[in-house]
């Protein structure tokens, strides 16, 4: 009897135990379940990845940081969340030099897409998105406001493993993520209010699609990029709802002569955090992001994020035709109060590699975004 009430007593902390544990969150790793490795794309990774299920979303999305002081981000996406499935829809601001904030938003329909086969390109109405793996060229232009720009990579465009974040020890839930043209510099046309004016600078891209609900999976998500004349560091982090065991992570380390390292081993500090009075969020003035590379390569980077040059309900931006209105009900319903700061500011990476540290200065950019 002793014997077992020990047993059943030994059951009931191993259950426990196995309910805190939470479910298993399987960062990019190869099919047969070994560690990722980095891979060069495809034109098919690049491409659609059409799905019928109901929160399939789709999106390419791009950053330039010109030396003039404009700021432009970019999201092409595909979704069935509006209503029709597959549906294309373009969102992209521009910051001029003064912190003034142009943004524009348009949706289409589904026969409005056409993509090639054979090679990377993606036309949207007018708009166009096309290159390869290593330099891509988007050509966009809505109500006034427009950008023609190349993004030139320094290496062929990557990803870790199968490119997908799987959250549950059920197979089904996941998050896919690749980075087309790493590390490139940008130039191009910036066109405000029908006016032109040609930029030069640095930026990221990057492609992800996912199968479910992101607020089922995401709680608050970091993004980090950083580009100086030695290197880039890339950095995608979010908590996850207390049902999962761990966060997401992925980071990468380049230089010109190619991929240092793609890690998902990432630590993210906030500092200093306080409540913004757009969105009543609370948003950590300081981060502190560490990038640990299985070779012994690290990176610690204390960034100053308090300038931020765009802060956003992301509802406010849904509102401009039948199929945002559809989007907005469906936020209000399953995710609630989606909002994200955008900022631009100086940061300083202490660097080590083969033993030897290396201090390095520039200017990072930066999101931080709420799902709830």
């Amino acid at each position: 009897m002793r014997m077992a009430k020990t047993v059943l007593a030994l059951g009931l902390v191993l259950a426990a135990a196995l309910a805190l544990a939470g479910e298993p969150v399987t960062l990019f790793r190869e099919a047969d379940g070994s560690p990722g490795r980095v891979r060069t794309l495809t034109v098919a990774d690049m491409n659609p990845h059409l799905m019928d299920v109901f929160w399939y979303t789709e999106n390419w999305f791009f950053i330039a940081i010109c030396d003039d002081g404009h700021l432009a981000y970019v999201n092409l996406m595909l979704s069935n969340l509006g209503l029709k499935k597959h549906q294309p829809a373009l969102s992209f601001t521009i910051v001029a030099p003064d912190r003034t904030r142009y943004t524009t938003e348009a949706e289409f329909a589904p026969e409005d897409l056409k993509w090639s086969q054979d090679r990377f390109a993606l036309q949207i109405g007018e708009n166009l998105l096309e290159g390869d793996d290593r330099t891509v060229h988007l050509k966009l232009y809505n109500q006034g406001l427009g950008l023609d720009l190349t993004f030139a990579g320094k290496m062929r465009g990557f990803q870790l493993g199968d490119g997908k974040a799987k959250f549950g020890a059920a197979p089904g839930v996941f998050f896919y993520q690749n980075l087309p043209a790493p590390r490139p510099a940008v130039f191009g046309i910036v066109t405000v209010n029908d006016q032109k004016q040609e930029v030069r600078g640095w930026g990221y891209v990057d492609h992800v699609y996912y199968n479910a609900n992101a607020a089922d999976f995401e709680d608050v998500w970091h993004n980090w990029k950083f580009t100086g004349p030695e290197l880039s560091i890339n950095l995608s982090n979010f908590t996850t709802p207390p049902k999962y065991d761990a966060p997401f992570n992925l980071a990468s380390i380049l230089d010109d002569r190619g991929v240092v390292c793609v890690t998902t081993d990432v630590t993210v500090i906030e500092r200093d955090v306080k409540v913004m009075e757009q969105g009543k969020k609370p948003y950590p003035q300081t981060l502190v992001y560490e990038v640990r590379c299985a070779d012994g390569t690290k990176a610690r980077a204390t960034y100053d994020a308090r300038t931020v040059v765009e802060a956003l309900d992301v509802l406010d931006k849904l509102n401009k035709g039948a199929g945002t209105r559809a989007v907005k009900f469906l936020i209000n319903t399953f995710i609630a109060e989606p909002f994200y700061y955008r900022a631009i500011g100086p940061v300083e990476v202490q660097f080590i590699r083969n033993g030897e540290t290396k201090t390095i200065k520039g200017q990072a950019v930066s999101e931080v975004i709420f799902t709830k």
